[in-house]
Parts: structure tokens; C-alpha cells; sequence
């Protein structure tokens, strides 16, 4: 009897614990990519990479005139001297804007999507607590999830109630 009693206790509080679990899943990636705040970002850096690929355009432009200059015969050689460091000294801003063009896409980039996971967190965790959610698998691109049913999937809502929050 007591036997029976122990496994009915434990099964209850068993199968009361497992089924009670309410979890979701949510594509992080396409949080990232569709939420206003996500395309924002991606313009800003977007015209970013406009603004250095005018700046290197102008630079190699500059060069190939110089590169055309120190081909004619009618340059003195005082002339090729002064053509030929005004060359190296583009090349050498070139090679600097292309830098920092790099380290600060780089920067940006890691800047955005800091501020981007953590606003994904804290509306996931507010429409967690109030849709009494326990649980959220995150998927995407590099997740561990290979599989996650549309019933339990949150993402198109968390990226509504991003927008709905800025509002």
C-alpha cells in the first residue's frame, strides 16, 4: 500500500512537473533581420559602407590619374619624382581608409547587435512572464535547435511587440 501511495505521489508530481512547462522557441536571426530596430541598424550601417566606398572610389580614382600622368613621355623627371610620392602617399591614405573603414564596420556591427540581443531579451522576457512561458529555445542560424513546432514558435510576435513597444 505504501508502495502504491509513493508511485501515485510521484507520478502525479512527475508528469504535474513535465506537462506543466510551458516552452516556446523563437528564431533570434529573424528577430535580428525583420524588427524595425534590426533594419534600422542594418541601414545605418548601410550607408556606412556607402560613405567609405565614395571615400576609396575617390582615392583610386586619384591614383589611376596619377598612374596615367607617370606614363607620358613629356614628364620631366623632377616631374615623375614628385607624381610618384603624391602616388605612394594616396596609396598609403587608401590603404588607411580601407582600415579604418574595417574597424569600424567592425565596431558598429557589434555595437548593434549588442543592443539589439538585449532588447530582444527583455521583450521576450516580458511576454514571457506574462504568458507564463518557463522556457525559450533560441534558433537560427547557429542554434542548437534543428526543429521547433509553429505552435510553440513566438518569433512574429516578439518582432510585433518590438514595434509596438517603440511606438
Amino acid at each position: 500500500m505504501k508502495r502504491l501511495l509513493f508511485l501515485l505521489t510521484f507520478l502525479t508530481i512527475f508528469s504535474g512537473y513535465s506537462y506543466g512547462q510551458n516552452i516556446a522557441y523563437l528564431d533570434i536571426q529573424k528577430v535580428m533581420n525583420m524588427s524595425e530596430e534590426g533594419l534600422k541598424y542594418k541601414e545605418e550601417i548601410k550607408e556606412k559602407i556607402k560613405y567609405y566606398e565614395e571615400k576609396v572610389r575617390e582615392l583610386e580614382s586619384k591614383i589611376a590619374e596619377i598612374e596615367k600622368q607617370l606614363e607620358s613621355p613629356v614628364l620631366s623627371e623632377e616631374g615623375r619624382k614628385k607624381k610618384s610620392e603624391e602616388k605612394r602617399k594616396l596609396e598609403r591614405e587608401l590603404s588607411r581608409v580601407e582600415q579604418e573603414a574595417n574597424e569600424e564596420l567592425s565596431k558598429m556591427k557589434a555595437e548593434a547587435e549588442m543592443k539589439l540581443v538585449q532588447r530582444i531579451m527583455e521583450v521576450v522576457k516580458a511576454y514571457s512572464e506574462k504568458n507564463n512561458i518557463d522556457l525559450v529555445f533560441i534558433g537560427g542560424m547557429y542554434s542548437g535547435v534543428l526543429y521547433a513546432s509553429p505552435e510553440i514558435d513566438i518569433t512574429d510576435e516578439i518582432i510585433k511587440r518590438m514595434s509596438e513597444d517603440k511606438k
